[in-house]
């Protein structure tokens, strides 16, 4: 099958996607994500651009790569709130304070988050954690952080 797209075009979309990512979307060390969070309202604002950098993906290493990270920032996050979030493991030893209202979106967000192996091979194992939403709550997550755009 042909692409519709010719390599150079192709190559200058991931690169604009890319580019309009959080800075720590490409980020592949924890503990420089962990350590960048200073607030829920950082986060929240982070989740809302990488929600519509994820609407321009459609598939491939743009989709794994971002929706992956929806769950990372979620993750890190609750390693900022001890374990709230979660409830499992944090391994933190700060505690940011966070709102019912947030936490109650922060672990719907969370339960969006599903183990894949879809691309596997970009990854340092064979699992790792994507979100992958069913539709209503996906309209629900992104209408509570102002997302206007929806890739469904």
């Amino acid at each position: 099958m042909k692409s519709i797209l010719s390599g150079s075009t192709a190559l200058l979309i991931g690169i604009v996607v890319a580019l309009s990512l959080p800075k720590n979307a490409i980020a592949q060390d924890p503990s420089k994500l962990v350590d960048s969070i200073k607030s829920v309202a950082q986060v929240k604002k982070d989740l809302k651009q990488t929600l519509e950098a994820l609407d321009r993906c459609g598939v491939g290493s743009c989709f794994n790569s971002t929706s992956t990270y929806i769950c990372e920032l979620v993750g890190a996050l609750d390693v900022k709130v001890n374990g709230r979030i979660i409830g499992e493991m944090s391994g933190g030893n700060s505690s940011l304070p966070i709102t019912a209202s947030d936490l109650k979106l922060m672990k719907k967000i969370f339960s969006q988050c599903k183990p894949t192996n879809y691309q596997f091979w970009n990854w340092g194992n064979v699992l790792h954690v994507s979100y992958l939403p069913n539709t209503q709550v996906d309209r629900q997550i992104r209408a509570a952080l102002g997302v206007k755009t929806t890739r469904r």
